[in-house]
């Protein structure tokens, strides 16, 4: 019950009174007191009433939630770096699973090496591994690798040959 009696901090409003409209009654000394009721309104001008109340804190529940949604946006991108890799360009993949039955204790998230083959976008690039295999990863799970001794392909010449394998390029299929 207090839960849902506690103002949100980004709506600024209870979770009980964005669902019915109104603050929870919580009982205390106040409420043991009778009550003389003034005016009785009726049905219609009291849904009415709720109806324009509904309205309003649903407009600014949905502004506080845009302004919380951009303050979130600031900080990510406050910390985010950009990333300017080339065709090429050997990295390490970041991957922070660990299979079942290891310790994260002797884990290396960094895998790799890697060779950028395309660049899509500015956020996302299509990487091979030494054995030629693709795949399409976000930039911002890659690091830049500075030693180029490290890369020793299996199979370059294979690589272009799986990617239009892949993409279903007609011009490679043989009859």
């Amino acid at each position: 019950m207090s839960y849902r009696a506690t103002p949100n901090v980004v709506t600024g409003h209870s979770t009980f009174f964005l669902l019915h409209g109104r603050e929870i009654d919580i009982p205390n000394n106040d409420n043991l007191k009778a009550h003389i009721c003034g005016e009785n309104l009726s049905q219609i001008r009291s849904l009415e009433n709720l109806k324009a109340s509904f309205n309003l804190t649903y407009k600014l529940v949905a502004k506080a939630n845009r302004k919380a949604h951009q303050n979130n946006k600031s900080l990510y991108d406050h910390r985010a770096k950009v990333c300017d890799f080339k065709e090429n360009d050997l990295v390490y993949l970041y991957n922070p699973s660990i299979k079942p039955g290891l310790t994260r204790k002797f884990h290396k998230p960094w895998r790799g090496p890697f060779k950028i083959f395309k660049k899509i976008y500015d956020l996302n690039c299509r990487i091979v591994d030494q054995s030629g295999r693709p795949q399409v990863v976000r930039v911002n799970r890659l690091k830049r690798v500075y030693n180029t001794e490290v890369w020793k392909p299996k199979f370059e010449h294979r690589t272009k040959e799986r990617w239009q394998k892949v993409r279903g390029n007609p011009q490679n299929k043989t009859k």
